[in-house]
């Protein structure tokens, strides 16, 4: 009797070893699910795009204000406004040696 079970199941699995699969119904419709998929993910990250490039002129202003007020607020920095580009620690020095600092 067991031996008449292992050939039934034996003979289930290769007849379900031989069967095609039907994917019908996972195909249906995929590229409306992927795409409402794609479509929803994007409008989040639009979300923060849209904020960020909002932001741009804000944080760009508060840059300007914060580097004119360390230039200006400072007396004992050089009164040129481009000396931290062209190296202004000499003319710093200078003033320093001749005030006797």
């Amino acid at each position: 009797m067991k031996d008449e079970r292992d050939e039934l199941l034996d003979g289930l699995f290769v007849a379900a070893r031989t069967m095609r699969r039907d994917t019908a119904v996972v195909e249906e419709r995929f590229e409306t699910r992927l795409l409402a998929r794609i479509a929803e993910r994007r409008s989040s990250w639009l979300l923060w795009s849209v904020w960020s490039w909002r932001l741009v002129p804000v944080f760009a202003a508060v840059a300007v204000v914060v580097g004119l007020g360390s230039v200006f607020s400072d007396p004992a920095r050089s009164t040129d406004i481009f000396a931290a580009f062209t190296n202004g620690y000499e003319e710093f020095q200078a003033a320093s040696l001749l005030a006797g600092g």
